[in-house]
């Protein structure tokens, strides 16, 4: 029995000898510090992030060890190291040029917003080229997203070659409808408008029948932020152009020959300003519409001075709850947006993306992101074997007699800890999203009423009747989007005028409005714009929209 002992060992001792030697001429893979794996395997993925100087942890946990980095490394193998975060875009886009000026090395993956920044990254040669990576690694239902929207790649094509993958958006989240003060209607027995014309009515009404009973002539009939366009994603004045056509200001749209137009500069804009110059005489807008930007815009709606504005759904919490919690007696509901006496309608399409994931050319690790992106996937496809409860226990739910339950003082009360979303721990910020998937979602759980299938799901079905009822609305309202096509970099000429255009369309939008230029004054508008370097910018778009088309 001994001599077999002694015989078992010494074979032992052999082959870890071999093994030894084996390993000392050429270093495993998982052994090696240099291609961003540790020693017992697990892969490490360099990223950077913005992240405000006031974000909450858990106690004992920060960016580089939370909930989410140790579900990675345990189930993924994947050791996510953030090297730096800022809190700002302006911070976060600065210094990832830095970086790259010096010619240091990039992060492994990096989400990147900024047009210009991602064009200055590709054009360096130091980031990847990701189609053979897609084709390769990504899961059959991210491709399936993939060629639902080839669009959403433009920001990072060049030649027609992929250079990031889409972190899209909701594609209709912050489209808007109207929110009007139902219980203004109700004082005079008015209707919601369906159409521009009853539309004004209402706003006649609003503005001089005294309808917050103060007896003073201090009320108005619509909000509106102009200072960055009358298109915008808060105060939004879109419908009101598109109403009058299938154009929008600051917005590069497709005219009946493919080409993309620039829609400030078209007629149906002279007849939308023609009629916000009426509105301004009559009293139906803030007399500083004109300076006024989406944030300083809203303090008339939530003073109780507006009984309109046009907001996306997500209005509801903000500035919507804020308006109700301010005014006694203040009911705001969401209403479809009006079109013209002839049907004709339009609003902002919000864009399909928030930016591109970018990768260092030298990022070796594909296969780990696709992994590592499909199953944060499989949470909002309500189809994941990680999060059939939940994102996290103690996070973004409890079990109470063996159910989940996702109320946030419940939570609260269980753990003992303030609520923390741990999706905003995920990479960059939050669980992905499909275009249109939430408006959908929303429409349906409003016309049943039912339950929540999954975690995901979880998270809106308690939303306030306002909010289901808003996302329906404005997924009823799909057809009329208009999108901005162009998502490219700036070009040469919008480099070197582009700043004297913006200004030369403010100051021109602003006096027609006010009434201190004819409306006629539009035509010498367009005129400059053409002739001071809009048309060649016009020429680079196009450039630019036919080349990641592969045209």
């Amino acid at each position: 029995m001994r001599k077999n002992y002694l015989f078992l060992l010494m074979i032992a001792i052999l082959s870890l000898g071999m093994m030894t030697g084996c390993m000392m001429e050429k270093p495993s893979d998982a052994e090696s510090q240099d291609d961003g794996e540790s020693k017992d395997g697990v892969v490490e993925i360099t990223t950077v992030r913005t992240m405000k100087d006031d974000t909450k942890f858990k106690k004992g946990e920060d960016v580089n060890n939370n909930v989410v980095t140790r579900w990675a490394e345990e189930d993924l193998g994947i050791n996510f190291n953030t090297l730096w975060t800022v809190p700002s875009d302006e911070q976060y886009n600065t210094k990832i040029r830095l970086s790259m000026s010096a010619g240091k090395d990039l992060p492994d993956v990096f989400l990147v917003s900024d047009g210009q920044l991602i064009a200055d990254l590709i054009e360096s040669g130091k980031v990847m080229q990701v189609d053979e990576a897609i084709e390769k690694h990504a899961s059959p239902r991210l491709k399936k997203i993939f060629k639902k929207f080839p669009e959403a790649f433009y920001q990072a094509t060049v030649d027609g070659k992929r250079y990031g993958i889409p972190r899209f958006s909701g594609g209709n989240g912050s489209d808007s409808l109207l929110w009007i003060r139902q219980d203004w209607l109700d004082k005079f027995n008015l209707e919601a408008p369906k159409t521009i014309k009853e539309l004004e009515h209402v706003m006649e009404v609003f503005s001089t029948q005294d309808p917050d009973g103060n007896g003073k002539d201090d009320t108005m009939g619509i909000t509106l932020a102009s200072k960055n366009g009358l298109a915008t994603w808060l105060a939004d004045g879109s419908f009101i152009f598109g109403a009058e056509g299938d154009y929008l200001p600051k917005l590069w749209s497709e005219n009946e020959k493919g080409e993309l137009v620039y829609g400030s500069i078209q007629p149906n804009a002279k007849d939308a300003l023609a009629r916000l110059n009426e509105w301004y005489e009559k009293g139906y807008l803030d007399k500083e519409i004109g300076i006024l930007d989406e944030q300083a815009a809203i303090e008339d709606f939530v003073a109780g001075k507006s009984g309109i504005i046009a907001a996306p759904p997500w209005a509801d919490g903000w500035p919507i709850n804020d308006a109700e919690k301010n005014i006694e007696g203040a009911n705001v509901q969401p209403y479809p947006l009006p079109g013209s006496e002839d049907g004709q309608i339009g609003r902002k399409g919000e864009g399909l993306t928030t930016g591109q994931f970018l990768f260092s050319k030298d990022f070796e690790h594909m296969d780990k992101f696709f992994e590592y992106w499909d199953a944060i996937y499989g949470y909002t496809l309500g189809d994941s074997k990680y999060f059939e409860k939940g994102m996290f226990e103690g996070y973004d739910y409890v079990m109470q007699d063996g159910k989940p339950v996702y109320d946030q003082e419940t939570i609260e009360k269980v753990t003992g800890e303030p609520y923390i979303n741990p999706g905003k721990y995920f990479l960059p910020t939050d669980v992905p999203t499909i275009p249109y998937m939430l408006y959908d979602l929303l429409e349906d759980l409003h016309a049943t009423g039912r339950d929540a299938k999954n975690p995901y799901e979880a998270r809106f079905v308690g939303g306030t009747e306002e909010y289901l009822e808003a996302g329906a609305i404005v997924n009823q309202q799909n057809e009329i989007r208009i999108e901005n096509k162009w998502t490219g970099p700036p070009t040469k000429t919008m480099q070197e005028r582009g700043e004297l255009l913006e200004k030369m369309e403010q100051e021109y939008y602003a006096d027609i409005i006010y009434g201190n230029l004819p409306v006629d004054a539009f035509d010498e508008f367009v005129e400059k714009w053409k002739s001071s370097g809009g048309d060649k910018i016009t020429e680079e778009v196009n450039a630019w929209y036919d080349s990641v088309q592969g045209k």
